[in-house]
């Protein structure tokens, strides 16, 4: 997963002098530094902060994206070492990996309109729970969701729970369909669609299939695991 980092982190200064851009510029080093790419230099646009906002799936897209959207929660929270998620976990990219995916089932079999969903990289920040004695009372690190009519969609946000107090949330479960959990911050960028086809090629690669072998890879594992699991969302 990507790890966060400390907001008094002496390349990040410290929360009270921190700016947008600083902290922009320093996830955008640490993106490039990890092997991951984007479709233009952060620095040089305005980021966007990201606010709660009602998820509007068409009504006969619900049942194909509940599947798929099921599917990356609970393949994120249980990947093993043999799985080809592991690869991309050892250098900051589970929640890439997984936008990727679900990006891509939901594209590539109709479920939802390609024009109007975007790829998302970015950070998050968040305040620590107050049953936590890290060095500092403040997190932030690199991040990647999806986008969906300026409503946020997100699988992996559940990897902060240790520290971030979803108690309140209005979710039974520690994911984003819309509505951002009160004190969790998203700013980040959408990427151009080349960059999510850019990396899924690239995934299909490294385990020697063809791009759409690897969709359809997905696909087949999403219906077993929607045919033997209880529904999220």
């Amino acid at each position: 997963m990507f790890g966060g980092v400390s907001l008094k982190d002496p390349k990040v200064k410290t929360l009270v002098s921190v700016t947008s851009y600083e902290l922009i510029n320093f996830m955008y080093n640490t993106l490039t530094e990890s092997g991951w790419k984007s479709t233009f230099n952060y620095s040089k646009r305005s980021p966007t902060k990201f606010v709660s906002k009602t998820l509007e799936i068409p009504q006969g897209s619900i049942s194909g994206f509940n599947k798929y959207f099921n599917y990356c929660y609970l393949f994120s929270r249980n990947f093993k070492e043999k799985d080809e998620a592991a690869r991309y976990s050892k250098n900051n990219g589970t929640s890439i990996y997984f936008s990727v995916v679900l990006y891509w089932l939901l594209v590539y079999f109709g479920v939802l309109d390609e024009s109007r969903l975007k790829l998302c990289q970015g950070y998050f920040s968040y305040r620590v729970r107050e049953d936590k004695v890290p060095q500092t009372r403040y997190r932030a690190g690199l991040h990647a969701w999806l986008s969906y009519n300026c409503s946020v969609i997100d699988t992996t946000i559940w990897q902060q729970e240790e520290l971030f107090d979803f108690q309140n949330y209005d979710s039974k479960h520690p994911v984003i369909t819309g509505n951002i959990p009160r004190g969790m911050t998203l700013i980040g960028f959408e990427e151009n669609k080349s960059l999510a086809k850019e990396y899924a090629r690239n995934f299909a690669r490294d385990s020697k299939l063809t791009f759409c072998e690897w969709v359809i890879y997905h696909k087949q594992q999403a219906d077993l695991l929607y045919n033997n699991s209880l529904h999220l969302v």
